[in-house]
């Protein structure tokens, strides 16, 4: 079985971090073309401050590059982090990250050499982090395997806020006009445009494969065997809910020749979490599997509640499956699940008794 990828890791981690530290430069920085002043505090330590944590977001975001290039089961290359447009895994959102790379390496370089540039034309480039920080923010919300995770939407909104109210006070105290009008449009546009694409997009079930998760991730429709008869009623139907899980990937070879395992380990977001682990068997194709076999297994907050059963269609990253428990009849249960390098993310639905 393979082990979790610390690379995965790390480029999640990083990702984050690069956006934290982003948000504060540009906050930093529209504070600082307003003339804010701070009481005993020099205006160069101040300058130093922001300068130094714009290296910091170059720093994360380099490593953040070379993690998610070098962890080889995401078809991602070197070209892709440069060059818009280039890979085929989610070609629209790993492009926002591209530019963004593209537009902080515009910024680092130009003030390596700034003395050499007139001030004007060194000016008219640094505006670009007000433009890197939006494409930053929608790269993560569009292409990161979490964007659905309370606390990295938590740290999402905390950061778009951060931003909002900055902006939003600094517009405040420019000279009326038409300029000034339409900058507090688009500033109040901002929140609005990215929590109406969060709710459409990213929350919905089915958004790795519209956001251009390669179909082949976990093969095409295949059905598995089917459910078994009915056992003595008498046992619960798992309770009906929704819940978001993730965990670590494990692949090995088998169970016959030419055929590979896939098997999920998570957990779901609750307290206290439940288990859930997916087994899937079948033929390589590509990244993923063409499905022969799979199945489903649900533990319960209290030891020895087993909820299992077989997987009955698998149609991208959408699965089908009959759960039942110790003496249950089968109920149908529905999963969203994403794969990207060696973790999976997904969503787990269950109906209630005596639901179809």
């Amino acid at each position: 079985m393979a082990s979790v990828s610390p690379l995965w890791y790390a480029t999640r981690a990083t990702g984050v971090v690069a956006l934290v530290l982003l948000t504060v430069a540009v906050v930093l920085g529209i504070a600082a073309n307003a003339g804010l002043a701070t009481a005993g505090i020099p205006r160069a330590v101040t300058g130093g401050l922001h300068r130094n944590v714009s290296l910091l977001v170059l720093a994360f975001v380099v490593v953040h590059v070379l993690t998610t290039v070098l962890d080889s089961y995401t078809p991602i290359g070197l070209v892709a982090a440069f060059v818009p447009f280039s890979s085929a895994y989610r070609p629209f959102w790993l492009s926002l990250g591209a530019i963004a790379f593209d537009l902080l390496l515009a910024l680092g370089l130009t003030s390596l050499v700034r003395e050499r540039m007139s001030y004007r034309t060194w000016r008219a480039v640094h505006w670009l982090a007000y433009a890197c920080w939006p494409v930053a923010l929608w790269h993560g919300l569009g292409t990161g395997t979490d964007s659905r995770l309370p606390w990295l939407l938590a740290i999402d909104a905390a950061c778009l806020a951060s931003v909002a109210a900055a902006a939003t006070w600094r517009l405040s105290r420019a000279a009326p006009g038409n300029a000034r009008s339409a900058a507090i449009a688009a500033a109040a546009l901002l929140p609005v445009g990215t929590i109406a694409f969060v709710a459409a997009g990213p929350l919905q079930p089915g958004w790795a494969r519209r956001a251009g998760t390669p179909t082949a991730l976990l093969g095409s429709v295949s059905r598995a065997s089917a459910p078994s008869a009915s056992s003595p009623a008498g046992s619960p139907s798992p309770p009906a809910g929704t819940a978001a899980f993730a965990g670590p990937v494990s692949r090995s070879p088998g169970p016959g020749e030419d055929q590979v395992t896939i098997t999920v380990h998570g957990d779901t977001a609750e307290s206290p979490p439940r288990g859930v682990t997916i087994v899937l068997r079948g033929t390589p194709d590509g990244a993923g599997i063409t499905m022969s076999t799979g199945s489903v297994q649900l533990s319960g907050p209290a030891q020895g509640t087993v909820y299992q059963g077989p997987v009955t269609a698998l149609n991208g990253d959408h699965l089908a499956a009959a759960l039942s428990g110790p003496a249950g009849p089968a109920r149908p249960a529905a999963l969203l699940l994403n794969i990207t390098g060696n973790r999976a993310s997904g969503q787990l639905t269950w109906p209630a008794t005596g639901q179809p």
